[in-house]
């Protein structure tokens, strides 16, 4: 079958190849009328313009790059689709790169991003330098940190207040009379994890209750690094009666771990967990945790970074949103 090219489109509409391709890019006013039968002859002839071509015109690709850390965690598949509703509204497309908290894949993927000339990327980074993303900036790509930030980056920054959240569920975890609580508290290098450590360890603080150093478990954040995790806490000879979970994979790990210790949450441990998701809802016994605004996180993110490629002189500030807390019965 013949593809259809631009010169197909051209002659159907009784215009000239440039007038056409004023059209597909918006790079000159066209009247109307010779639109309308530009857009109709594309739509007749099925012509689909070349990416490769139109950045050359527009030097826009309409790709945005996003970077995650794990596909397979629902947070940041909700995370995604509140980029991609935005994106796709807006006439553009979405990258997805995945480096399973790898700091080499990393920087290979903000390698291909670059390659690829996106117009943009929204990245929950794993490094904690973030000179990769800072040589992207160099080159004039807007940059829009997710869910995690560093100190030596300038980006915008869209999250929660991850430490008022871990306070929210630690002080819950205190109201209903637990004294003993440990805490599941990941991975340490990152922004998130350090700031629900430190929102654990205030509400302990202005209890009066004591931080117990061996029931303060790091780990990666996995389902199976949360079950050892877990299994960890509850082997030692004095255990806590309560567990503040700094993370969904981490939550559904830690009850498993309890399953294979034979101990029972509420009877044995209470658990509030950080990340709410269908899951949670439906085990045994539903879960209690703190919940992020996941979606709206998503969309805001993309909206940022769309407002920093189509207005140059906006300073774009970050956003941080609270999170609610969701009493169910694990506690």
């Amino acid at each position: 079958m013949k593809r259809i090219t631009m010169a197909d489109v051209a002659e159907r509409a009784g215009v000239s190849k440039a007038t056409v391709s004023h059209v597909i890019n918006e790079t000159r006013f066209v009247e109307a009328a010779t639109k309308d039968r530009v857009r109709e002859a594309i739509s007749a002839l099925g012509y689909r313009p070349n990416v490769a071509a139109r950045s050359l015109t527009t030097q826009r690709t309409r790709i945005i790059g996003l970077i995650v850390s794990d596909v397979t965690n629902t947070f940041f598949a909700e995370l995604m689709r509140g980029i991609e509703d935005v994106l796709v509204d807006n006439g553009y497309s979405l990258m997805l790169c995945n480096t399973n908290e790898v700091l080499e894949r990393e920087e290979y993927y903000i390698d291909i991003l670059l390659r690829q000339g996106v117009d943009g990327i929204i990245a929950a980074a794993t490094s904690q330098d973030w000179d990769a993303l800072n040589e992207a900036a160099k080159l004039n790509i807007p940059i829009v940190m997710l869910d995690r930030t560093f100190e030596n980056a300038d980006s915008p920054y869209v999250g929660v207040n991850n430490s008022h959240g871990a306070y929210l569920g630690t002080c819950h975890l205190i109201e209903r009379g637990y004294r003993d609580i440990g805490i599941l508290s990941g991975f340490q290098r990152l922004s998130t994890m350090r700031e629900r450590l430190a929102g654990f360890e205030q509400a302990l603080a202005e209890a009066n209750l004591p931080l117990r150093e061996n029931w303060c478990i790091d780990s990666p954040l996995t389902i199976e690094d949360g079950k050892r995790a877990m299994q960890q806490l509850m082997s030692q000879a004095e255990r806590p009666g309560a567990v503040f979970i700094s993370n969904n994979l981490l939550s559904l790990g830690a009850l498993m771990g309890l399953r294979e210790l034979k101990l029972a949450c509420p009877a044995d441990v209470a658990i509030v967990g950080f990340d709410d998701h269908p899951w949670a809802q439906v085990s045994d016994p539903p879960l209690t945790v703190v919940r992020q605004p996941t979606y709206a996180i998503g969309e805001t993110a993309a909206h940022k970074v769309l407002k920093a490629l189509n207005d140059n002189e906006a300073e774009i500030p970050s956003a941080l949103f609270n999170c609610q807390l969701v009493r169910r019965q694990s506690c």
